[in-house]
């Protein structure tokens, strides 16, 4: 017997989406409770912006699909 494991973990994008709407419905207490999640977010879109320029084609395929998804899951 196969068992199959469903990854319910929400993306970046979906994480953004979720903290926005908390946002814009004032849930203050959750929102405090989200600024590590963030945090983490901001910091990597960091490391990306200092990575970019060593990145392949194909590397840099992979993160424009990527940021296009993300965005679009945010209302972009």
């Amino acid at each position: 017997m196969t068992t199959e494991t469903i990854d319910m973990t929400p993306t970046w994008g979906e994480i953004g989406a979720l903290y926005a709407r908390l946002a814009e419905s004032q849930e203050v207490k959750v929102i405090r409770g989200m600024r590590s999640e963030m945090a983490r977010a901001f910091a990597a879109a960091q490391a990306l912006q200092a990575i970019k320029a060593t990145l392949t084609e194909e590397q840099r395929a992979v993160v424009a699909r990527t940021l296009t998804e993300e965005l679009t899951k945010q209302g972009y």
